[in-house]
């Protein structure tokens, strides 16, 4: 089940980032203050967090937020599935939502940006899978040797 993501699944979800292999377990302040600023202010002005859960237990999370300056343009920010969970349709599944909810308040864009390193490869091949196209690599943007590549749907013309 899809739902929006409350305060009382932070815990689960950075421990789902961490067994991801998204963020290491030295990182997770950066999902700390994810969390504290959604739940503060971020949720008030337009971001989304939404998580998948399996009999109350949180299994998946999706999080996308408007990109300022744009007209209708939207960046999701992190998308991940725990890994006993993964191959089995549910990022598709988080993707999807996301998308539907966009496209339904006529939101025009939606990026993605995500790691050219090798260890990637299915991530980007993911995307791909759900119809993004490769828009732009900025070299060394991580860090040095570590590219940003970034992916773009349309979800509605105009």
């Amino acid at each position: 089940m899809i739902r929006p993501t409350t305060p009382a699944d932070a815990v689960a979800l950075t421990a789902l980032a961490v067994a991801a292999g998204m963020f290491s377990k030295h990182e997770t302040g950066v999902l700390d203050n994810m969390f504290v600023n959604y739940f503060g202010s971020n949720m008030n002005n337009g971001h989304v967090c939404i998580t998948d859960d399996e009999a109350g237990e949180p299994i998946g999370i999706a999080y996308y937020a408007p990109v300022s300056a744009t007209d209708r343009t939207w960046e999701l920010i992190m998308i991940g599935v725990r890994p006993d969970y993964q191959g089995r349709g549910r990022g598709m599944a988080l993707l999807w939502y996301v998308e539907q909810a966009l496209k339904a308040s006529g939101q025009r864009l939606l990026l993605v940006a995500t790691s050219g390193l090798p260890s990637y490869v299915r991530t980007r091949s993911f995307y791909v899978k759900c119809g993004y196209e490769e828009e732009a690599r900025i070299r060394d943007y991580y860090t040095t040797g570590e590219d940003m590549v970034m992916f773009r749907k349309v979800l509605n013309f105009g």
